[in-house]
């Protein structure tokens, strides 16, 4: 217990950084040592020359008991319960903070991730793998942002799934961000999942906070998926730490010219497994696929405007595509959405 309290009240020092709080445990045998060290032991093993002036306001018995007051557990690599896969990864944190209950580790991770500028194609495609995903049993682990990731959590939890989202701040409910996901934070926690992060618990999220947070994404998971993602995209970080894990990458492709399907393309160009439904991920990992296949008999003309639908398009564009009247295709339209093969999300349709 002791080595938690210390470990946390080291954790404060924004300064120090995961990597300088672990070396400072290597090289002093423990945080409650490093906690009492001198300043020169201090600066001559991290290069941080105020140590003591950062240290002398930080009361560790107080910032436990913030967490204990919060419900927030903490874990360390020692720990029986701390991801074994992140201690397969070259530097897991020193100190996890949880609140919620992290799933089964023998459930299969599933890392899902992709752009916060999400098109009503990436919408539509992350809610349907990520729902059949879940049915399978799969947890959803992604990183609580707007767009792909918060859609992902959301999705898990309306079928019943677990999931995990990794935090780029603290656990404070005020250093949460996006704010517009605060609710969801607090539903994750309650019984749907955890909230995870390395970071103390009243830290504000910035820009080299969310990078370093994908380590932890890439890291829990056997694999990850990207939804949609441009070329210089967080998500496109997460997958290539992955991939220097030697774990599974998959991507769902996109029109070649959306600029929000660039990456996903790009990395199945590079080897990623493409990705259209959950079937191809859950067959990589000997799921028995039960047969779903609808049994439809469609017309010659029903066939025709199914095939046109190789991405969501408004009802003008496949008049434009098929040459079909509009009453037919409005009929065909109402037909193949009666049979659940197509959908209609605000103008746009889209197959199933």
């Amino acid at each position: 217990m002791r080595e938690k309290i210390f470990a946390n009240a080291l954790n404060q020092i924004y300064e120090l950084g995961p990597k300088r709080l672990i070396l400072l445990k290597n090289y002093l045998g423990g945080f409650e040592n490093a906690w009492g060290a001198s300043k020169q032991e201090i600066e001559k093993i991290t290069g941080l020359k105020d140590f003591n002036d950062l240290r002398k306001n930080i009361d560790p018995e107080k910032e436990w008991a913030i967490l204990e007051k919060e419900n927030i557990k903490v874990i360390m690599p020692e720990d029986e319960n701390y991801p074994q896969k992140l201690l397969e990864t070259p530097y897991p944190p020193a100190i996890l903070y949880v609140k919620g209950e992290l799933p089964e580790p023998s459930a299969l991770h599933l890392a899902v991730v992709g752009t916060r500028n999400i098109s009503t194609y990436g919408q539509e495609a992350c809610k349907k793998i990520v729902r059949d995903l879940s049915q399978a049993g799969l947890v959803i682990v992604s990183g609580l942002a707007s767009g792909i990731d918060g859609l992902s959590h959301k999705t898990a939890i309306e079928n019943k799934a677990k999931t995990i989202a990794v935090l780029g701040s603290g656990l404070w409910e005020k250093a949460l961000y996006p704010p517009e996901n605060k609710k969801l934070a607090q539903i994750i926690a309650q019984g749907n999942g955890a909230l995870v992060s390395e970071y103390p618990y009243r830290m504000l999220a910035t820009r080299f906070s969310f990078p370093q947070r994908n380590r932890i994404v890439a890291g829990l998971t056997t694999g990850t998926l990207v939804v949609e993602a441009p070329e210089k995209s967080g998500a496109l970080i997460t997958a290539y730490l992955a991939l220097d894990y030697n774990r599974d990458i998959f991507a769902v492709p996109g029109p070649i010219f959306s600029k929000n399907s660039a990456g996903a393309n790009n990395l199945i160009k590079a080897g990623a497994k493409a990705v259209t439904e959950a079937k191809d991920i859950l067959k990589e990992y000997g799921f028995e696929i039960p047969s779903s296949e609808k049994n439809i008999s469609l017309s010659a003309k029903e066939k025709i405007v199914l095939e046109a639908l190789n991405e969501p398009m408004p009802v003008d564009e496949i008049i434009a595509r098929t040459a079909l009247k509009t009453e037919e295709i409005n009929s065909i339209l109402s037909l193949l959405e009666i049979y659940g093969l197509i959908k209609n999300n605000r103008g746009e349709i889209y197959k199933i």
